[in-house]
């Protein structure tokens, strides 16, 4: 079996959980609303899935990895690598993951503390080993899961790749630099930039496709010319998909867009996308309450923690909240 691809159990009804974002309680109240154990069994025999970025930004992300990995270690669960913790193998530091290496995150502009369990040398030897046991995706014959996007030319490149994440991270990127440079592209260009995200089934699979954008915006920062890619937009294949990723609202007053235009303009928020009406993004932006909490505006519909239950194709939130998608 291809190590980056993982399979889903075809006979259990799933539980597919968005981005955790270090919301420990938050996941603690979802899985009690699921009717899931302390220690993962479910009465209906479910099972749980995590589309990644279990990590940063929230206050206690080593928790929430605890946790899922014990999860994972009873057979009860299966989560994917998400953008947030590929940063973290690749020892890439990031706005929000300064807990990893022990420093405190600041509310931007106020040098204000945002409280976050930090971690140690031994936590940190100890997350990384789990993590290089993350699959990139996971399927079964009537679903298919990933962090940022389901794209064909990736996952049939993952399916025969058998290196180790981080290897095969470092060495697709130099063979795109060497494809590039063969081309003519030059190096710091926008082209090769492209050619680099949308090229490498590591990036594709944690953070989606980008495109060049026709108006530039700020985030992290810094001024960015690419745009995330709505790629669910033309996915017409009949298996459904489940993702994150993508800061999904429930509310538009409480959109929390964190890098360019919102994706979701068009639609209410549990309404399945795509021209099938088979593509589910399950990112609700919890990881917004971190800065929320900070500012003292933690509201009760600033963001939510979200599972889509299949095969019900019913959404629940960490309130208890149910939703039928349309």
């Amino acid at each position: 079996m291809c190590r980056h691809i993982a399979q889903l159990p075809e006979d259990r009804p799933l539980d597919v959980i968005g981005d955790v974002h270090g919301e420990l309680e938050a996941l603690q109240d979802l899985v009690g609303h699921l009717g899931y154990a302390e220690d993962g069994a479910h009465p209906e025999g479910r099972f749980l899935v995590f589309v990644g970025d279990l990590v940063d930004r929230g206050p206690d992300s080593p928790g929430v990895v605890a946790w899922v990995q014990r999860m994972i270690q009873d057979g009860n669960a299966l989560c994917m690598l998400g953008n947030h913790e590929l940063n973290l193998l690749l020892d890439k530091k990031r706005a929000g993951n300064e807990w990893f290496f022990g420093k405190e995150q600041e509310l931007r502009g106020t040098g204000q503390a945002i409280p976050q369990v930090l971690a140690n040398d031994e936590m940190r030897e100890e997350l990384l080993v789990f993590l290089r046991t993350l699959p990139l995706a996971a399927e079964r014959s009537d679903l298919r899961v990933a962090h940022a996007c389901w794209h064909a030319p990736a996952v049939d490149a993952l399916r025969g790749e058998d290196r180790p994440l981080a290897n095969l991270f470092y060495e697709t990127e130099k063979s795109i630099t060497a494809s590039c440079l063969a081309a003519g592209v030059e190096g710091k260009s926008m082209a090769a930039d492209l050619a680099q995200q949308n090229d490498n089934p590591v990036t594709v699979m944690t953070s989606g496709l980008e495109r060049e954008t026709t108006e530039a915006f700020r985030a992290g920062g810094r001024m960015r010319h690419v745009e995330r890619v709505p790629w669910w937009e033309t996915y017409q294949e009949e298996t459904a998909v489940v993702f994150g990723h993508f800061w999904r609202a429930m509310h538009a007053e409480h959109r929390a867009v964190k890098r360019g235009p919102y994706l979701f303009h068009d639609h209410a928020f549990q309404a399945a996308l795509g021209p099938k009406k088979n593509a589910y993004c399950v990112d609700y932006s919890v990881g917004y309450r971190n800065v929320a909490r900070a500012k003292g505006e933690l509201g009760e519909r600033n963001a939510a923690l979200m599972a889509l239950r299949v095969p019900e194709y019913v959404l629940v939130a960490d309130d208890g909240s149910r939703y039928a998608t349309t």
